[in-house]
């Protein structure tokens, strides 16, 4: 399968859907710097690392000039969209 993933930059904004994948932030909306600062200081388990390091966890993603997302969040700050974005010619024109 070849999919497509995307490194998140620090402001990015992240959205977690389900709360059962909340072990690391309070709050469902939060930015890929946030969740790097919070994830330093807290203290996980190896269940919780295996689920964010290797499925990720489902999530949508507003990046700037793009609608939201949906995918999976990886610990690695990584988004993997659920389908393939299709180029518009007025991609140019958002830039």
């Amino acid at each position: 399968m070849n999919q497509k993933i995307e490194h998140l930059e620090q402001n990015d904004v992240i959205q977690i859907k389900n709360d059962q994948s909340r072990w690391v932030m309070k709050q469902t909306t939060f930015t890929a710097n946030e969740f790097i600062s919070t994830l330093s200081n807290c203290y996980i388990s190896e269940t919780e690392t295996k689920e964010w390091c290797n499925n990720g966890v489902e999530a949508e993603v507003l990046v700037p000039r793009k609608p939201w997302r949906k995918g999976k969040v990886r610990l690695s700050i990584e988004f993997i969209p659920d389908e393939s974005e299709i180029e518009s010619p007025l991609d140019d024109f958002r830039k």
